[in-house]
This record gives structure tokens, sequence and C-alpha cells, in this order.
């Protein structure tokens, strides 16, 4: 069972306040979605597929409208990903946070490129990019580089990136407790998906997103 491109289709249309994404065998496709005034959408997609792919998600925010947004992804064997989220806040009072984050075992690139966008109109306005990649091989080529665009001083906004291997402090102190190298970094990477996971709707999700992921021998 996967997500299917029925499944994606839905983020083209009318959402639920809650809204979770499951890829095991489909790209991500590009999507434009407007929230309308003091509308909410808390979105969690999980993109454990094998796909290439390069496609932009856009959210245009009207009035007090919030979006939060939730992304785990892998970039496994041979797969090229590239992410543009770009998060347009229109008027004032909106609220937006983009979280990303990514475990890359492919040579190809792999990239998180979120940008918000804080019109002179929005004022009052909040909005968090944060973004972090692991690379798990010396050839990943990876970039996470979100970005602010801001033409309102009266707003808050923040931005992050981690990229890089394995944090060497904490695969000591794993070791150091006799858990071997190899099982470190894999509670490792799961613990930097399942929080993300864990946000998925359903439980049948859930457990399918965990199953691929360790099926995957990370």
């Amino acid at each position: 069972m996967s997500c299917g491109k029925d499944n994606i289709s839905l983020l083209k249309g009318k959402l639920e306040k809650d809204t979770s994404l499951l890829l095991l065998d489909n790209p991500l496709e590009d999507i434009s979605i407007d929230l309308d005034e003091g509308e909410e959408l808390n979105l969690t997609i999980v993109d454990f597929s094998s796909c290439s792919y390069d496609v932009k998600l856009i959210f245009n925010l009207q009035e007090r409208a919030i979006l939060n947004i939730y992304i785990a992804s892998l970039c496994l064997n041979d797969s090229m990903k590239i992410l543009k989220v770009d998060v347009n806040h229109k008027k004032k009072e909106t609220t937006s946070f983009v979280s990303f984050n990514g475990v890359n075992l492919s040579s190809h690139p792999f990239r998180f490129l979120g940008s918000s966008y804080i019109e002179e109109n929005a004022l009052k306005s909040k909005t968090r990019q944060e973004g972090k990649i692991t690379n798990l091989i010396k050839e990943a080529k990876s970039e996470v580089s979100p970005a602010l665009y801001i033409k309102n001083n009266d707003v808050e906004a923040s931005h992050g990136a981690a990229l890089g291997a394995y944090n060497e402090d904490h695969l000591f102190y794993l070791t150091s407790r006799g858990i071997s190298l190899s099982e470190a970094k894999k509670l490792i990477t799961y613990g930097s998906l399942y929080p993300t996971i864990l946000k998925l709707k359903d439980e049948n999700l859930i457990n399918l997103a965990k199953y691929r992921l360790e099926k995957e021998n990370i």
C-alpha cells in the first residue's frame, strides 16, 4: 500500500485542517495552495520513495492564516530530490512554520530550498524556516538553504539550517554505552525522522513509514 497519485492529487483540492501524505512509490508533485482568512493547515509529508523529482510547493496566506509543515525525506540509491517550499504571507497576522528533515544515501543532488516572503501588508506576521540533512555517504551532494524575504519591519522571522554527517559526540556517547557503531548511527537517523513520522494522521500510515525505514537498512 502507498499513497499513490490519487492521494497526491488531494493536496490540490480543499484540505482538511490536519492533512498527511506518505510517499512510498510515487514522486512528490508541484502544489499550490491558498489559505483563506483565518484558515489553518497542518501538513505532514513523509517521503520515503526512491523517485527523483524537482518540485515546488507554494502556499499563499491571507489574513490570520496559519500554516505548519513537517517534512521527512529519504534520498535513496540513485535518486535526485530537489524540494522548494515557498510561503507567501500576503496579509497581516499570518503565521508559518516549515520543518524539513532529510537523510541522504545518494550521490545525486538532495536539496531543500525553503523561502518565506512577508509582503508589505503582512504586518505582525510570524515565520520560521528550518532544515536539516544528514549525509550517510561521502559522495552525498546535499544543500539546505532556507531564506527570508521581508518587506515589513513589524514581523517575527527566523531560519536555521544544518548539514553534515553524524555528530561525533553523539556517536561516542552511544558507543561508550555498549552500542555498536552501526546501531548508533541507525538510532540517530531514526530519531531524527521519527518525530515527523508520528505526526501522520493514520496509524496504518505510521506503521507503513516505520516498516519502509527499517527495510532500507540504514
